[in-house]
């Protein structure tokens, strides 16, 4: 009975070609073996062998701090999948503590999340998901050292460090706008809030270059196996799966705009603001002001990096603290009419340019997950709760369909 309704997928390899397609299955028991497709793959030769060989040249993509951890764990692939979930979870409490009040259904948004699939499997995400948030914290509390900590080792987990790092120039400059503060000061801030991520970085490049990189940066090098270069944007975009364009789309239509119009909004007010009228950005400022910079960084990197295809950035974009820290910000906030006609509009636009996206259950998480975060203040609390467990539920279904593809390595939705 189940065979009629289930669908899963199945890979074939011969003749080093790859062969996937569908059939009428139950989903795949998760193992020690089919956990380890992908990325994951690459994690455990690098927590076996320490990049050395057998690795290859391009592991050393792959950032230490995760494999090292794995390593010390002495676990095997479910069980690192386990403590990643466990991880994730303490990284949410974490970015809990940052709102004073947190109404009950905001509990329930990051369940809303349409990849947690990332948080349940042997990927970086979950300890980088922790390492941030602690960072976060440390930031917020004004305790530095819990800022250092959390962000060096953030930086030491994925390479995501460049991104960071002219995220906080800008935060830090347009604080300087703001508060009016002098060169002195921008440097000051500038050297403390970089200086972790740079720690992280520069700890990272050792370690590599002492297990046989054969350059410095051969993280940067060994891009190149994805085909990373320079390139102008290119339309229409493409995508290795239709599970992460139904994902990544919709967030790029309806977020990226608003985002840069919100950011250029801000420099517009600090720079005619007058001298006498100077207020500095408070600690949640410009940790939205970071996040909202960090989510726009990765989707210039890809489109001017990637040739149009936006492989991978869906993880890239919804599965960090930034992201989460934005959804529970923006939850908590009184959102002017202005930004709730602009974000409806690129709904819209949304909607008409992803329509043959619709028919995959995580397009409409996103659209859910969107209205819920923008538009809830006008909604009541039966609707919002209603719209809230439609979409938990839908994102279940969904899940656990990308946690069965990734078991039988049908193809690279992450």
């Amino acid at each position: 009975m189940v065979q009629r309704w289930v669908k899963t997928y199945e890979m074939e390899r011969h003749d080093g070609a790859i062969s996937v397609y569908q059939v009428r299955k139950p989903y795949t028991r998760p193992t020690n073996e089919n956990m380890l497709h992908f990325d994951a793959e690459h994690y455990q030769l690098i927590k076996k062998y320490l990049y050395l060989p057998p690795c290859f040249q391009c592991c050393y993509a792959f950032f230490p701090l995760f494999p090292l951890l794995w390593r010390l764990t002495h676990l095997g692939a479910m069980g690192i999948a386990v403590v990643n979930w466990i991880l994730f979870g303490l990284g949410m409490l974490l970015l809990l503590t940052l709102f004073k009040k947190v109404p009950r259904w905001e509990y329930l948004l990051p369940f809303c999340m349409p990849y947690l699939v990332i948080f349940m499997i042997p990927y970086s995400e979950a300890l980088f998901f922790i390492c941030i948030s602690l960072g976060m914290v440390g930031f917020v509390r004004g305790r530095y050292w819990v800022y250092f900590l959390g962000f060096m080792l953030g930086a030491m987990t994925r390479s995501a460090g460049n991104i960071i790092v002219v995220a906080w120039v800008i935060v830090d400059v347009l604080n300087m706008i703001y508060s009016k503060g002098s060169m002195k000061r921008l440097l000051v801030d500038i050297t403390k809030h970089l200086l972790p991520v740079v720690t992280g970085i520069a700890a990272v490049l050792l370690f590599q270059h002492s297990h046989g990189a054969e350059h410095w940066f051969q993280y940067v090098v060994a891009q190149g196996a994805w085909s990373k270069e320079f390139s102008l944007p290119v339309w229409p975009f493409t995508n290795w799966s239709v599970e992460n364009e139904s994902v990544t789309n919709p967030l790029l239509f309806i977020l990226t705009v608003p985002a840069l119009v919100w950011l250029g909004t801000l420099l517009f007010n600090g720079l005619k603001t007058k001298r006498q009228e100077k207020s500095e950005l408070d600690t949640m400022q410009q940790l939205r002001i970071l996040s909202v910079l960090f989510f726009v960084g990765n989707v210039l990197l890809a489109l001017f990096t990637q040739k149009g295809c936006m492989y991978s950035l869906s993880r890239l974009l919804t599965c960090t603290p930034f992201f989460v820290f934005l959804l529970l910000d923006f939850a908590n906030s009184e959102i002017k009419a202005l930004w709730k006609w602009l974000i409806g509009a690129f709904l819209v636009l949304a909607a008409v340019l992803c329509f043959n996206l619709f028919k995959n259950i995580g397009c409409w998480v996103v659209f859910l997950l969107v209205a819920l975060v923008f538009y809830h203040s006008h909604m009541g609390k039966a609707v919002k709760f209603t719209v809230c467990l439609i979409t938990i539920f839908l994102n279940v279904l969904w899940t656990a369909y990308l946690f069965n593809n990734f078991l039988t390595g049908s193809w690279i939705f992450t």
